[in-house]
């Protein structure tokens, strides 16, 4: 089965503009999560950087044990940490940690059953503020009760030392939805493109075929030894310069059958 060119430039046209709108959608969505990420992620950062000034940490020292939970050190710290949360109207729980060897330990948290000394593994990125003292957040991550992002700062005690970290987490109930949204619109825009693109194409390829055949026309007609006919195609382009050349061979070829005709009267 023989495919014409105009087909051919249309799928290779279509071809390129499919992969592309796909890597604009690809990238547009990875940027759009990532600007999500760190405006959420720098927010909860600074609120849980401003917290940690707010804790005393030779406080956070003195609480120790599941006992501790009655002691003043502790009242008043999670006072603090539940007007911290009312404050930036955060919707789950606020706590403290103490690194102990491998792990952590929770210290002061915001509900109302306390769980002090409880065990917790160490995320990565929680070692900023375990050993340089710098407030760090997490990407986004999924676990099975949704998308979230928890933020990192450290306490500091009355000599500088760090006592331990504050974390401050945030559920992103509308972090799907603000993606798919995005995702969406850069979908719709790309197809209306990807439409104009495939009608722009279409035109394209249409108007070189149409002038390709024209010029073999007349080449035929040449070639049967038509040569009165003037070779002319209305572009600036390589069609155009090929229909120049076969204009220029044209008129060598009428000068060359008008002398042979020309000897051929005069034997």
């Amino acid at each position: 089965m023989r495919i014409g060119l105009g087909l051919k430039i249309m799928f290779l046209n279509i071809t390129f503009i499919f992969i592309t709108a796909g890597a604009l959608i690809y990238f547009s969505y990875t940027t759009a999560r990532q600007d999500l990420e760190n405006s959420i992620g720098g927010r909860l950062e600074a609120i849980a950087a401003s917290g940690a000034l707010m804790l005393d940490g030779d406080l956070h020292d003195t609480i120790q044990t599941a006992e501790d939970a009655e002691s003043e050190a502790f009242i008043k710290m999670r006072d603090r940490l539940r007007a911290l949360k009312k404050a930036n109207n955060l919707e789950t729980e606020v706590y403290t940690f103490r690194q102990e060897g491998d792990n952590l330990k929770f210290i002061v948290m915001t509900n109302e059953k306390p769980y002090i000394g409880h065990t917790y593994d160490i995320k990565e990125e929680m070692w900023p503020a375990l050993k340089k003292g710098e407030p760090s957040h997490t990407s986004i991550y999924r676990d099975k009760h949704g998308y979230w992002l928890s933020a990192y700062a450290p306490i500091l005690d009355s000599k500088g030392q760090i006592s331990g970290i504050l974390d401050v987490d945030i559920e992103l109930h509308t972090f799907k939805q603000q993606l798919a949204m995005k995702t969406v619109r850069l979908a719709t825009i790309s197809a209306v493109i990807f439409v104009l693109a495939i009608i722009m194409s279409l035109a394209l390829s249409h108007r070189l075929v149409k002038q390709l055949r024209y010029l073999t026309e007349v080449t035929e007609k040449i070639s049967m030894g038509q040569t009165d006919r003037t070779i002319k195609v209305s572009s600036r382009d390589e069609v155009s310069e090929l229909a120049e050349s076969l204009e220029r061979m044209r008129e060598s070829l009428k000068v060359a059958f008008s002398m042979i005709d020309e000897e051929d009267d005069d034997e």
